[in-house]
């Protein structure tokens, strides 16, 4: 009988332990950058004293993998997901894997930006452009849209990332397909486009010269702004594609007072001043553009627009996209 006694205490007293770490721990799986979660860090620690935040960065497909098959072992780890891969959050949104809440702070998002229904929301906007290598590609060869890249002038020239790898890279092919049709990707890859990597990968590729044009996201060129001179952009006639990293609560989150009160400080000044500095525009008015970048409004009014038949469209058919794409370009 003591034994069991002391077996019980001793489970007792773990499962107390868990809990408490529990209402001390929040898992945030984020495509952000290394640099801009080591740089919010102290701000975290500074406004949540005792609190511990644990994340897990990846690109946005993967954190999309990751967790699918945390929700199919019905153990989920993340709290918190900040990605750009929109149409995943609407798929989880309507599988009803998040928990619904509008954040105060976040109300002056644009609705088109948002879930109607409160499940998640934009935090940032990255941008799509075109970059070239000034050094390398003659000025008579630039183009001034997305749509010129399908003539035979860029070919060997161009560069994109892989969108299976990539949700930027991702929503970028899904827009200009909607657009353009596949003929365009047929094209771009007659030009013997090389669609690879991330867009850091682009980026190399562009300035080593491998190819001196490639479409990429605005915060990685102003990254280099003081740094490579040689690096230009162009905002595309036929618009730059905005996509919007989503914030969103897991249904199956441990906490979720603490997670509430993490996605209102993404939304309050710290938050939001950090999203500008790692070169995004805020979704919210009131804030200055990124360092080096146009005004928010002019990117608004010269981009693709975020329809709600596009939105649904690509929603419906990510694989069929996926795929698609994977058969014209890979083999």
């Amino acid at each position: 009988m003591p034994k069991i006694l002391l077996s019980l205490m001793l489970m007792l007293l773990v499962s107390c332990q868990d809990k408490t770490s529990s209402s001390n721990t929040l898992w945030i799986y984020t495509s952000l950058y290394k640099d801009t979660i080591n740089e919010i860090t102290p701000a975290l620690k500074k406004e949540f004293p005792g609190v511990e935040f644990k994340f897990f960065q990846a690109g946005s497909e993967e954190i999309a993998t990751k967790v699918n098959a945390e929700m199919m072992s019905g153990n989920v780890q993340a709290d918190v997901m900040i990605s750009s891969d929109r149409f995943w959050y609407e798929e989880l949104e309507q599988a009803g894997k998040l928990y619904q809440y509008s954040s105060p702070v976040a109300k002056d998002v644009p609705a088109s930006l948002k879930s109607g229904n409160g499940y998640y929301s934009t935090l940032s906007l990255p941008v799509m452009v075109l970059c070239y290598n000034s050094e390398l590609l003659k000025t008579e060869l630039l183009p001034e849209s997305f749509k010129d890249l399908q003539d035979v002038r860029f070919k060997n020239l161009f560069t994109t990332g892989d969108p299976l790898a990539s949700g930027t890279n991702f929503t970028t092919m899904a827009m200009l397909q909607f657009h353009y049709g596949w003929d365009y990707f047929k094209k771009l890859k007659n030009n013997n486009t090389i669609g690879q990597g991330g867009n850091s990968s682009v980026l190399r590729r562009i300035q080593n010269g491998e190819r001196p044009i490639g479409w990429v996201l605005l915060e990685n060129v102003l990254r280099f702004q003081d740094k490579d001179k040689r690096l230009k952009v162009i905002y595309p006639k036929d618009g730059v594609v905005t996509n919007n990293n989503i914030i969103a609560i897991s249904k199956e989150t441990h906490n979720p007072e603490l997670a509430k009160k993490f996605v209102d400080f993404m939304y309050g000044k710290v938050g939001q001043d950090q999203m500008i500095k790692s070169f995004m525009y805020s979704p919210l008015p009131g804030y200055a553009p990124p360092a080096g970048a146009p005004a928010f409004s002019f990117v608004l009014k010269n981009s693709f627009p975020w329809t709600k038949e596009f939105l649904a469209q690509v929603r419906d058919s990510r694989m069929e996209l996926k795929e698609k794409y994977t058969e014209i370009m890979f083999q």
